[in-house]
């Protein structure tokens, strides 16, 4: 029964269905921005400093890829690609474009924050490497007039099932079940009352395509909340698609719908999320219309592939993918290749989201190290982060926050290398976790004699100069400052001087009415 739910249960991928699909995605992943077909660009911005490696990567040694690497990869995976798609060399020419695409695709993580809008694709990828379609293919081409051509694999192989488009429909599930889990996990029973949507509209609104309609919704608080409880309960109807055939179109259809409502109205454009779904329906009787050949029968027509080794071996292989994502799910891990899909899940506006006091920060760090990630606030817009980096004037003035300072520089036409927003606020996120984690509870402020340097100050050092050599006039700046916001107000974490020599400080919270210019300007 799970044998055959695995791989005669949906149709097989069928050669035009295969060219469709691969040209269309790789002409999306040109076009689309952020890519990780355009690895090599978005490296070549980003700041060292502020690069965070995924795991995968850290554990094969590789900390950071040359842009020149990437274009190279990035050409090879380009060449399987249109191999893979006019069915040249299957599955291998299938297996290069996944291992290309995945190493540009986990390299480009490590500069994007949390967008995960080509996921997908990846998965896709991984998927169509269980797949081989000797119709409408090079391989089936040559084969019938190259004597002695190879073609791997031969016969009725199981590449020819459905378990393809079965293991896609687990992970686009896994998706969009895991969106709605982490609203209600992190935001709580009150993402259902709108407010947070609501706020996470109205932030968005100067990136709405289109302006008038992100208007509308935000302009009337009802729509909000029965938006967001649509949202959820399209979320997390999503596994009704794997256990009934007759939902899954509707499924599919409401999918979209929800992808092209956030085209419309925030920023994330999930084009190649909704491309990658055409492989879950049923062409069979458009492509009989269109050759004028009857559809190919279903992968169920056969048990074959049921009772041999290679057809235990794929379900083997959709379980522990499977036995992956509930893992994923219910630590709330963002270990790439897997997401927990936590994007704009926070419960509540900024402004009223709580903040922390100083004697628990130690505990939300340690927390959030150990597999809660949810414990220390994660920033999904500009006025949600818990801390930032500022920079502290020379003559005394007003802390300008780093990143601010920085687009301005590059507004003035100056070249700066630094990083996404995303990729920022994660970078700094993670440094003061580590740095509130390593230091004894009841003393969270920076401290000028440790050694070696704490986590804070020790990023600070890197970004010294970065800032030195953006600005024009370094000395007009005295040093940086990682704070966290508490209750107590800003609390500076770590600090480090533009010129070598310590600040004179009397005390690590900045004072009052610098600390509602702080707060104005992380904001």
């Amino acid at each position: 029964m799970i044998t055959h739910w695995w791989l005669a249960d949906l149709p097989p991928i069928s050669g035009i269905l295969r060219t469709v699909f691969y040209t269309g995605l790789l002409a999306l992943c040109v076009l689309d921005h952020p890519s990780p077909l355009h690895a090599a660009r978005i490296i070549g911005r980003t700041e060292p400093a502020l690069y965070t490696p995924v795991g995968l990567l850290k554990v094969l040694g590789v900390r950071w890829v040359p842009p020149r690497v990437l274009t190279v990869v990035t050409r090879l995976t380009v060449a399987a690609w249109v191999a893979a798609a006019v069915g040249f060399a299957q599955p291998v020419s299938a297996v290069l474009v996944l291992l290309g695409f995945a190493f540009l695709h986990a390299v480009n993580a490590g500069a994007l924050g949390s967008n995960h809008s080509t996921h997908s694709a990846l998965y896709a990828l991984f998927c169509l490497c269980f797949s081989r379609t000797p119709a409408f293919s090079l391989d089936g081409f040559l084969a019938a007039h190259v004597s002695g051509w190879p073609v791997l694999p031969g016969g009725h192989s199981v590449l020819q099932s459905g378990f393809a488009p079965r293991l896609l429909l687990v992970f686009v599930v896994y998706i969009m079940f895991a969106g709605g889990v982490a609203k209600l996990t992190n935001g709580g029973l009150a993402w259902l009352d709108g407010r947070a949507l609501h706020f996470y509209l109205r932030q968005s609104a100067p990136s709405a395509r289109a302006p008038w309609l992100a208007r509308l919704v935000t302009e009337r608080p009802a729509l909000c909340r029965w938006l967001a409880r649509a949202t959820v309960v399209v979320e997390l109807s999503a596994p009704l698609a794997l256990v009934n055939p007759v939902l899954r179109l509707p499924a599919v259809l409401l999918w979209c719908g929800l992808h092209l409502g956030i085209l419309l109205l925030m920023m994330p454009a999930y084009w190649v999320q909704m491309w990658c779904y055409t492989l879950l329906i049923g062409w069979g009787s458009l492509e009989g219309v269109l050759t004028g050949r009857p559809a190919p029968l279903p992968a169920g027509s056969t048990s074959a592939w049921e009772h041999g080794p290679g057809g235990r071996a794929l379900v083997a292989i959709g379980l522990l993918c499977s036995l992956a994502c509930v893992v994923v799910l219910l630590r709330q891990s963002e270990q790439w290749p897997l997401t927990s899909v936590p994007m704009y899940s926070n419960g509540a506006p900024a402004a009223e989201q709580p903040l922390p006091d100083i004697g628990e920060l130690k505990r939300l760090a340690v927390q959030a190290e150990n597999g809660r990630p949810g414990a220390w606030r994660r920033p999904w817009v500009a006025e949600e982060p818990l801390e930032e980096v500022l920079v502290r004037p020379a003559d005394g003035g007003e802390a300008v926050p780093l990143f601010q300072l920085m687009v301005q520089q590059a507004q003035q036409g100056r070249v700066v290398r630094f990083a996404r927003w995303s990729q920022y606020v994660k970078a700094v996120r993670s440094v003061a976790i580590t740095d509130v984690a390593a230091k004894p509870a009841h003393r969270p402020q920076a401290d000028p004699t440790a050694s070696p340097d704490h986590p804070a100050t020790a990023f600070l050092r890197t970004l010294v100069p970065v800032l030195r050599s953006a600005v024009p006039e370094p000395a007009r700046y005295a040093g940086l400052e990682l704070v966290c916001r508490t209750t107590s107000g800003p609390l500076v974490i770590g600090r480090v001087p533009l010129d070598g020599d310590h600040p004179n400080h009397p005390n690590d919270l900045i004072e009052p009415a610098q600390a509602a210019t702080s707060e104005k300007e992380l904001s």
